[in-house]
């Protein structure tokens, strides 16, 4: 079964809100409303719609007013060939989504399972609390091949984020639990009030003032990490044990850590 493949007819003239649009069996998504700038439309009007079977979705043809793509899902799998908008994957708890291009604002925001790769950059607050919302990311796991916007991982309270580029100004902000891995540069006051959880860095450089130096050390974790999430593996190896170790941010009583890898 390839699955259901969406082409948009046209070039949008407003942003559409995809957040209802998911990979389900026996459902007539042609009639499916959404929404599409300040009024409500069928599917069908905005996309040709092909393919059959349950648990896949495509988007063909997709840009950045694509919002919602995955929100909420919970099973099965979305494949976006070209960039999405705001909220991808939004409260998502299972299953896969995976962008091609770049995403929007909000990506995987209050997210609590499953995985998310974007093949691009991510916008601002990535895995981030949404509007209204106290906390963000729970679970799961976010792959960002390109760089991520500021404030990302911001209140974060559990899961796994890997950034393959830079960081935004403010990543790690307030964050409550989990663990963050970004393997560029970071923009200034990353871990800034950061309660608990593990930051993976290649530099200090763009860390808060509130981590103290621990010095280096002989982490045998850090191997028992590798085997437990390729994630992780990919961005500092099976084979690595030695990290230089930073405590913070102690300015907010956190207790959590920064580590130098690699």
């Amino acid at each position: 079964m390839t699955g259901i493949i969406l082409t948009p007819r046209g070039v949008f003239e407003a942003r559409v809100d995809l957040s209802n649009v998911l990979p389900e069996d026996g459902v007539d998504l042609a009639r499916r409303r959404i929404g599409y700038g300040g009024k409500s439309v069928e599917l069908g009007e905005l996309f040709a719609i092909s393919g059959s079977g349950a648990g896949r979705l495509t988007l063909h043809g997709s840009d950045g007013r694509l919002d919602g793509v995955g929100a909420g899902l919970s099973e099965g799998e979305i494949v976006v060939e070209g960039d999405v908008g705001t909220r991808l994957g939004r409260g998502m708890t299972g299953g896969m989504i995976s962008v091609k291009g770049s995403a929007g604002a909000f990506a995987a925001s209050e997210m609590a399972g499953g995985k998310i790769v974007i093949g691009g950059d991510a916008g601002e607050r990535l895995g981030a609390a949404g509007e209204g919302a106290k906390r963000g990311m729970s679970g799961g796991v976010v792959v960002v091949g390109g760089s991520a916007g500021p404030r990302a991982a911001e209140r974060l309270r559990g899961g796994v984020i890997v950034v393959h580029g830079d960081a935004g100004e403010g990543a790690a902000t307030d964050l409550i639990a989990g663990t963050v891995a970004i393997a560029g540069k970071l923009g200034k006051n990353a871990g800034r009030g950061m309660k608990r959880g593990t930051l993976f860095l290649r530099s200090t450089d763009g860390l808060g003032g509130g981590f103290a130096d621990a010095g280096v050390h002989d982490l045998v974790m850090l191997r028992v990490l590798a085997r437990r999430s390729q994630e992780l593996a990919a961005f500092f190896g099976t084979s690595v044990t030695r990290a230089r170790r930073l405590a913070g941010d102690l300015y907010a009583g956190g207790k959590g850590e920064a580590l130098v890898v690699g």
